[in-house]
């Protein structure tokens, strides 16, 4: 049986297709292949060799007819990624979900607990619908931390769209000396297909590593309204300061290890933040995986 990595083609989003027909484009979030990237170092920390390890579409579980193969659930699901195909044994960390997809998979769900979820919320939807969850945490936060810290001062502002566009506001509220060093990332990628297809997820993926190389090697902080740039920012050891229009219950775990600010409260962010050390959850989050997998 293989190791499998979840990939993202988006093949079963309406709302992709419809900005896709409209634009003839649709833009991509680099966080899900983050992700991936997340699940393969583990695996790499595990010893399982690359050749091992094969891409798993999210957005087409119910139809995969590969070999058999244990996939991390770790990301985002919808409705459209169940039933799982019988081919497929899914190992739960970092799983999300609305309470309505877990609701209506619910059977599924219970054959596979305990469920090992990113966040409070989805755990306790879970947990009241009577399948057995805890709070794993994201696979982002186990990448390993950085060799050596930057010294010339750079500070990224990285944002995204809808939910994840960057609040303005927070600019006028830096230190003049920090705005001096700002370097602005859109974590998106526009892609000219639809579905993705294994190029496409291919090139995001890369696209990805070269934004979390960039992170590790300049980045002497990080502030963001993102999800899957502040965990792995995190994790490899810089400074990160989330800042959101609006609370979020995805964001639960995050909250509890990280500078975290909504809308209101930007005037109390301390700019001097200090790395966090990841280094006890890091340790039990692979150890939850590699339990998980029966390695």
């Amino acid at each position: 049986m293989k190791f499998g990595v979840m990939t993202f083609g988006y093949g079963a989003s309406l709302s992709q297709r419809e900005k896709f027909d409209r634009n003839g484009f649709i833009s991509v979030n680099l966080g899900d292949f983050v992700q991936t990237i997340a699940a393969r170092e583990a695996f790499r920390a595990f010893g399982i060799p690359d050749a091992e390890v094969i891409e798993v579409d999210r957005d087409a579980l119910a139809t995969y007819d590969g070999e058999p193969v244990r996939l991390v659930m770790n990301g985002c699901f919808f409705d459209w990624c169940f039933p799982i195909a019988p081919a497929i044994t899914p190992v739960f960390i970092g799983f999300q979900a609305r309470r309505e997809v877990i609701r209506k998979h619910l059977a599924e769900l219970k054959r596979h607990e305990p469920i090992g979820c990113r966040d409070d919320a989805t755990a306790a939807a879970l947990t009241r619908l009577g399948v057995k969850a805890f709070v794993s945490g994201c696979l982002t936060l186990t990448l390993a931390p950085r060799e050596q810290t930057p010294t010339e001062p750079r500070t990224f502002v990285v944002y995204g769209d809808g939910a994840g566009a960057f609040p303005n506001e927070v600019l006028g509220l830096m230190p003049p000396e920090m705005l001096a060093s700002v370097e602005f990332v859109h974590q998106r990628k526009l892609i000219h297909a639809f579905p993705l297809s294994a190029l496409d997820r291919r090139h995001a993926e890369d696209h990805a590593r070269h934004l979390l190389a960039d992170y590790r090697r300049r980045a002497t902080r990080v502030v963001t309204s993102l999800h899957h740039a502040a965990a792995p920012c995190a994790a490899m050891g810089a400074p990160v300061i989330i800042c959101r229009s609006s609370d979020n219950s995805r964001f639960s775990t995050l909250r509890q290890l990280m500078p975290y600010f909504v809308a209101g409260d930007f005037a109390g962010i301390d700019w001097d933040c200090a790395p966090i050390d990841l280094t006890g959850h890091r340790t039990k989050a692979l150890n939850m995986l590699s339990k998980a997998l029966l390695l």
